[in-house]
């Protein structure tokens, strides 16, 4: 199963993916955790210390790393199919309950040269970690889709946005609803987060239902979040009992129902 997880910043889809990556760990899978979110931060998610959080290079940033698989050296032509099937071997960090994480990070806008080899170098490996592996995968993306390409979505599960409360959330979940659709996603669902009380609850599920998008579930607001960010621990570890934390067992229970034989 590979599952693509969006949304605007600040909904919660990190929390989200790194709390239901372990979960899907503790029922036996084995699970890859992609990082491919510009604020880099699901290895708190996941509960991996930030002293070795802290020496992981982006896959995006490891230019020796790009430059030796696709030819960019001055001169070189551009492999634009570089081998990539070593990487999550060589690259990839274990954490709790047998997770294994994947940074990727994002090509840099601006004057930072051609950007080519990056985007060659990160589709492929995404094309790789959705097609070519049989792990679990659970991704947490950026709110643009940069690193799926049509091809490589069509072998994503679902795409599970997270909508919070909130007219700008709302508009972004529609948004990514038609670049999902330009690049061929099978199936797009929402997960309501931050949800307090029935009448936010119906909000969501109203606003989601005339974009014709799939409602799973919802997680309510739970102060237990904030402590365990404000202390920099996984949601997990801080309190496994809480709310959120069961409302996201619920989740991968659907999910597991949905596309788990």
């Amino acid at each position: 199963m590979k599952i693509a997880i969006v949304g605007k910043g600040g909904v919660g889809k990190t929390t989200i993916a790194g709390t239901l990556a372990r979960l899907f760990a503790r029922d036996g899978y084995n699970v890859l955790a992609v990082d491919a979110d510009p604020n880099l931060n699901l290895h708190m998610s996941l509960g991996i210390d930030e002293s070795i959080a802290s020496k992981i290079v982006p896959i995006s940033e490891n230019a020796e790393l790009i430059r030796s698989r696709t030819g960019s050296s001055f001169g070189a032509i551009l492999r634009m199919n570089p081998k990539v099937d070593d990487i999550v071997d060589k690259f990839g960090i274990v954490g709790p309950d047998g997770v294994k994480l994947i940074v990727m990070g994002t090509v840099r806008s601006g004057n930072s040269g051609c950007l080519c080899p990056e985007n060659a170098f990160l589709r492929a490996l995404m094309s790789h970690l959705v097609m070519g592996t049989k792990d679990l995968v659970i991704m947490d993306m950026v709110a643009g889709l940069e690193h799926l390409a049509r091809g490589t979505a069509r072998g994503v599960n679902c795409m599970l946005c997270v909508v919070e409360p909130g007219a700008k959330s709302i508009i972004t979940a529609r948004r990514i609803l038609k670049l999902s659709r330009d690049i061929g996603v099978k199936d797009f669902l929402a997960i309501g987060n931050k949800v307090r009380g029935e009448e936010q609850a119906r909000l969501i599920s109203s606003k989601m239902k005339g974009f014709g998008i799939p409602i799973v579930g919802y997680i309510p607001y739970d102060e237990a979040v904030i402590k365990a960010e404000v202390v920099g621990e996984a949601l997990l570890d801080f309190d496994p009992n809480c709310k959120a934390v069961k409302a996201i067992n619920d989740l991968k229970n659907k999910l597991k129902e949905m596309y788990l034989p």
